[in-house]
């Protein structure tokens, strides 16, 4: 397996070995002779183009400050000549310095000087790039030994081949004829060509021409020896292989039986057996790595043997022993563990005594009890914290003290006097801060002592933003979190207190009518208009007592999470005309103008039309039953731009209104405190439910006896989405 890329071919002409000899060829080829252009044609063909001079003059620095360079150069030593009465040095420098401006005004004044130098300097890069292409030359001439070819380009017609043929027709023939035992068909790469990999290739002006053509490979090539010993190592390879198999077949089946009994009657059995399982394992991981290694290792050394047989030999023989003993020393232990594990309650048995596992509870016991100390420091340990600080603040300054003392001493350091009024002052400020701290710090104890009491502290101020501050803000928050607790504790209590009393006497008021026409019908003395009169106010009382019960379990329901929606698309403007219709008698009769503001367009949503139409049913039922006389009642519905409607209802109400205006939605709650008129007092909180089951807001507000409810809901855009 590990070879098998390279011997798993039907000859050496379909290795990656050799198609790379012949691409490096066929590269090689391309360089020195199908695209080849002389070093001489090369520095010809040079041109200077007006932006390389202008690319050259860029790159140098600008002429002031060169001119500057040169004057500050020269000038010192012409003047130091001349002070010396040398007159012969200062000529040389104020020739020199002459000469060296002249030059430099050439740079950016002559172009023809430009020129010259720019093509100088591309002829260097020409000898460099000649340079590099030479040192691959000898392995061109070694690999133009092994093979024939013959090549003409598509664009220029010319032929380049190593064999004397007239055309194209000849050459397939004779280079696919017996006197060659490899030949394919090649297109010469340009893209890839290796002209690219050399500096100043950018400078050859002839573009690369593509080649097409053949490359074989001759009997008498030095590549036909290794040919020939591929053969020989893929015969050998493939006998190495099938001998190994057969004997590792009757080595399973020799002794099979032999490794079981040697695992039960071996004396390493006992001692494997005392190990801890993951030992057991890292061992038998070993002894398999070593087993592998020591075969990968002889593997990727298979081409060796027939390099240097006898040290591959030596090394073959040591590589097998070394195998051997692992593999013989894997499969006992395999085997002791086989032996040992039967089923997965053996697994966590020894599991449960291995390193790994005892460490593991050791370390997590250790850090947990190292965090538990930690905490268990810091439980009201401020205090003690803060004189410990002091403390070490206390005792710095004192060694610090000290060292200044006996630097006064002995070296007559007079810092000591800078010293003292310092440590004076950081000491005392380490003390009062401390101090302000532990004080801060006993004022939130206390009120944390009061709260826990059941007292509600004073509010402690925000001092700093460290540790002990936001404890203070914490308990700040806390202070008004009872306080805000207490409040709807209270609350609660109170409307626990009213629904009580609300539902008894809600019920017990059409039952005790019931129960009095009832005794009424016993009488003996009833005339029969009589008794169809007690029997349809019996009738009625049940009724309204089965409504309020019916009503009481729908929003028990709702509340519950029960109940179910059917949804469907449904316009929300003709539900609540819909509404409006049921009551359009009564409205009509009623004293109470309404104004009902809908749009004229239908507005879609996806609601349960029946529920929803419930809510609506409430709403209007609730204005007609608390409207004051002689005033307007609106209804309206209006579109926002978030793809929501509001339906607002507004009336007077003609009972006085508390103004927690939230309180109305609770059970059994009415705008009569005095529980005169007909109802339930559940209307408003089945139609808040019915509505917050879809997704909806149902909000109340109060603004003396004005009484305004909202509804809020989700809509379905014009492309069907909610």
């Amino acid at each position: 397996m590990n070879q098998s890329d390279r011997y798993f071919h039907h000859d050496y002409y379909r290795t990656q070995e050799f198609r790379q000899q012949l691409d490096q060829f066929a590269a090689y080829l391309n360089l020195f002779e199908l695209n080849s252009l002389s070093e001489q044609e090369a520095k010809s063909s040079l041109t200077v183009e007006e932006a390389d001079i202008v690319e050259y003059r860029n790159e140098l620095a600008p002429l002031t400050e060169q001119l500057y360079s040169i004057r500050n150069k020269y000038d010192p030593l012409i003047q130091e000549a001349l002070a010396d009465n040398n007159d012969k040095v200062a000529d040389y420098y104020v020739a020199q310095r002459d000469r060296e401006q002249e030059d430099l005004m050439k740079l950016f004044k002559d172009d023809d000087y430009i020129i010259a130098l720019i093509r100088k300097k591309k002829e260097q890069r020409i000898d460099s790039y000649y340079r590099q292409r030479e040192t691959h030359r000898s392995e061109y001439n070694l690999l133009r030994n092994q093979f024939d070819y013959y090549f003409r380009s598509p664009s220029t017609g010319f032929v380049h081949s190593n064999i004397n043929i007239p055309n194209d027709q000849t050459a397939r023939y004779e280079l696919f004829g017996d006197g060659h035992v490899y030949a394919a068909d090649y297109t010469i790469d340009i893209s890839n060509s290796i002209h690219y990999w050399f500096g100043a290739h950018e400078l050859l002006t002839d573009s690369l021409a593509p080649y097409q053509g053949l490359i074989a490979v001759p009997r008498d090539s030095p590549l036909k020896e290794n040919a020939n010993r591929y053969k020989l190592e893929q015969g050998i390879l493939f006998a190495y292989g099938l001998a190994s198999t057969v004997l590792l077949v009757i080595a399973v089946i020799r002794f099979k039986g032999v490794l079981v009994a040697r695992a039960e009657t071996s004396r390493w059995a006992a001692y494997h057996r005392k190990l801890p399982l993951d030992a057991k394992m890292l061992f038998f991981a070993g002894t398999a790595a070593l087993t592998l290694w020591s075969l990968a290792n002889l593997a990727d050394r298979y081409s060796s043997l027939f390099e240097t047989p006898l040290i591959y030999g030596v090394k073959l023989l040591i590589t097998l022993s070394i195998a051997s003993l692992g593999m013989a020393a894997t499969l006992l232990q395999w085997q002791f563990l086989v032996n040992e594990l039967h089923s997965w309650s053996d697994v966590r048995r020894e599991w449960s005594h291995s390193l790994l596992k005892r460490g593991g509870m050791r370390i997590r016991a250790g850090f947990a009890q190292t965090m538990n100390q930690v905490k268990d420091s810091f439980i009201y340990k401020s205090a003690g914290i803060r004189l410990l600080v002091l403390a070490l603040i206390w005792t710095g300054l004192g060694f610090i003290g000290g060292w200044k003392a006996l630097s006064f001493l002995q070296y007559n350091d007079f810092s000591i006097v800078v010293f003292i009024p310092i440590a004076a002052i950081v000491g005392i400020a380490a003390f009062l801060l401390t101090t302000r701290q532990l004080g801060y710090l006993n004022r939130v104890a206390q009120a944390a002592d009061e709260l826990a009491t059941g007292r509600t502290p004073n509010e402690l101020p925000r001092s700093g933003s460290g540790v002990i501050a936001s404890l203070a803000s914490n308990m700040n928050a806390l202070r008004q979190g009872v306080k805000m607790l207490q409040n709807e504790q209270a609350k609660s209590e109170r409307l626990k207190t009213e629904l009580i009393t609300n539902v008894s006497h809600d019920l017990r008021t059409p039952l005790t009518s019931i129960i009095t026409y009832a005794g009424l019908l016993k009488a003996e003395d009833a005339t029969t208009e009589e008794r169809a009169a007690y029997v349809e106010i019996i009738n009625q009382k049940s009724k309204r007592l089965k409504t309020m019960i019916d009503d009481l379990f729908e929003i028990s329901t709702m509340t519950s999470g029960n109940a179910r929606l059917l949804r469907e698309k449904s316009d929300l403007v003709q539900l609540m005309q819909q509404a409006l219709g049921e009551y359009k008698e009564v409205m009509d009769g009623s004293d109470i103008q309404f104004r009902v503001s809908l749009p004229e367009g239908p507005i879609y949503a996806l609601v349960d039309g029946q529920k929803l139409w419930r809510a609506f049913d409430n709403l209007i039922g609730n204005m007609l039953k608390y409207s004051m006389s002689h005033t307007r009642a609106y209804i309206s519905m209006q579109l926002s731009e978030r793809q929501e409607v509001a339906i607002t209802f507004k009336n007077v109400s003609k009972y006085e209104i508390s103004d927690n205006a939230e309180e109305l939605f609770e059970r059994f709650k009415r705008g009569d405190t005095s529980r005169h008129t007909e109802g339930s007092g559940l209307g408003l909180a089945i139609a808040k439910s019915i509505i917050e089951l879809h997704d909806g807001r149902l909000t109340l507000e109060t603004d003396g006896d004005l009484f305004k409810a909202s509804v809020i809901l989700k809509v379905q855009d014009s492309s069907g989405e909610g």
